[in-house]
């Protein structure tokens, strides 16, 4: 589903690294026979972190410092692009001729059913390989798999915020264009979005990477919590314009919890508290620094 260069930082725990037999992250860089595209990046702990300090915004920046490439899109290695999503992005490559300009992919899940569960890493693989149907791949099979309520907006049941301001709900009934698309075929721009409806909208974006002025992820932010949140107020206050993206869109596999997301869901550390904490205090350096954002909040 996707043939441009891809970057996979792999997070690799001191207690994985020891001994001969007990490498099981070997298996991952075997992919480069498969998939020649792909850079893989191991990334070795201290020893000393436990599941709630995973480094997550540490591993998004090793990726960045290892772009070839003029564009790009952070994405967890648990979503799935949809078939037409690379094509989608090159023909939209003029909305990105500016440095702070951002494509907005919208983002999906797969609920699993009585036919889909999965208690395994290897069972969640295996749903796919036998059943290519099961990730939606272009966008009728998406509207399809929302209307039976097998797909959703990614975490729109546990977290309505999170990607709202995307209109998700406008995006599948295919209006994606401005001016509802009634300009001439070459002059067609991706809809804008003139406000956020809340502080803690995180979509999955596409960038033009220029090194010294794109910013990078704050590393203070670690485990499970207000990590791509921080990014993306980060570009609102530094003068971002943001666009949804026709056509192509990003859905989530079913998978097991990791251990970064148990330890938040149990809030080890009060990480809930402490990453709330750490954000507003961070929206407060990004005021003091740049002033108010010319992308405002929504009017309620």
């Amino acid at each position: 589903r996707w043939k441009d260069p891809i970057v996979l930082v792999v997070y690799i725990h001191n207690d994985e690294g020891k001994g001969d037999d007990n490498k099981p992250w070997l298996d991952v860089f075997d992919w480069n026979e498969k998939c020649p595209q792909v850079t893989i990046l191991p990334y070795f702990s201290s020893g000393s972190e436990e599941a709630w300090q995973y480094p997550v915004n540490k591993l998004r920046n090793i990726g960045l410092d290892a772009l070839q490439t003029t564009h790009f899109m952070v994405v967890d290695v648990d979503f799935v692009p949809s078939e037409t999503l690379n094509r989608s992005i090159h023909d939209n490559f003029s909305s990105l001729q500016d440095h702070r300009d951002a494509l907005v992919v919208p983002a999906f899940e797969r609920k699993p059913d009585e036919q889909h569960r999965c208690d395994s890493i290897a069972e969640c693989q295996e749903l796919l390989r036998e059943d290519s149907d099961f990730i939606p791949s272009d966008f009728n099979h998406l509207r399809e798999c929302v209307r039976k309520e097998e797909c959703i907006v990614f975490q729109s049941d546990v977290n309505w915020e999170g990607h709202y301001t995307t209109r998700s709900d406008a995006w599948l009934r295919g209006e994606w264009y401005e001016h509802g698309g009634n300009n001439s075929e070459n002059e067609k721009q991706p809809r804008k979005i003139d406000c956020f409806h809340t502080f803690r909208y995180e979509p999955y974006v596409v960038l033009r990477w220029c090194k010294g002025s794109t910013p990078y992820y704050d590393e203070r932010f670690v485990g499970y919590g207000k990590n791509k949140i921080e990014y993306i107020s980060h570009m609102r206050f530094i003068g971002y314009e943001f666009a949804v993206l026709p056509n192509g869109f990003i859905v989530h596999h079913p998978h097991p919890e990791s251990n970064a997301k148990e330890s938040w869901n149990n809030n080890q550390n009060n990480m809930h508290e402490n990453m709330d904490r750490l954000y507003y205090k961070f929206l407060d350096e990004l005021e003091r620094k740049h002033g108010e954002p010319e992308l405002s909040m929504c009017p309620r």
